[in-house]
């Protein structure tokens, strides 16, 4: 067997309570995912994490022509991950969405992510993050799709639309993708 890591997808300040494009009920989610990460890490695991780095002129923009608030716009301080969510030397970061007409919702869409995991020996991943029916959902299932052992972490995602996770996670169990909560996820590693 590989190895694994986890995903933390879009933890960033636009993301979380009282950010341009804020999902419901973010400030819950840092502590446990610390903890997650921690963990993760104790057990030999690499941490991933995917950040929106959009340009000014990002398609995607209300301002733009797009269906969204400006958000996640690149080196800014809404694009930074929310604290206490830190980097490490030793983690992989991702900026995707970078291309102005890319929509940039996995973290596998134009990142050279699956090539980057394949050649550190992971074969399986844990996704967690924003927005579950977004980007945790395009990111859990291109993981799935490029041939990785793929989990989303049900207690350690958080969604803009709440009407909108149930579907989501059909679409993700219908592609391949298992979903637990952390402590079954904690007992499997």
């Amino acid at each position: 067997m590989g190895k694994a890591a986890l995903v933390v997808v879009d933890v960033q300040r636009d993301f979380c309570e009282g950010g341009a494009l804020a999902a419901a009920d973010t400030l819950s989610l840092l502590g446990p995912l610390v903890s997650c990460a921690e963990e993760a890490r104790r057990q030999g695991m690499r941490i991933v994490f995917t950040q929106d780095w959009h340009p000014a002129a990002h398609s995607s923009f209300k301002v733009n022509g797009g269906p969204w608030p400006v958000h996640c716009v690149a080196e800014s301080a809404g694009a930074e991950l929310m604290p206490p969510l830190a980097a490490r030397a030793e983690d992989l970061v991702v900026h995707k969405g970078v291309a102005v007409d890319g929509q940039g919702y996995s973290g596998f869409e134009a990142t050279g992510l699956a090539g980057q995991l394949r050649d550190a020996g992971i074969d399986r991943v844990a996704v967690t993050g924003i927005a579950t029916e977004y980007c945790v959902r395009a990111t859990a299932m291109d993981a799935a799709k490029a041939g990785l052992s793929t989990v989303v972490i049900s207690d350690l995602v958080r969604a803009v639309q709440e009407s909108a996770v149930g579907s989501a996670m059909e679409e993700m169990r219908a592609a391949g993708v298992r979903v637990e909560s952390s402590a079954e996820w904690l007992k499997s590693i």
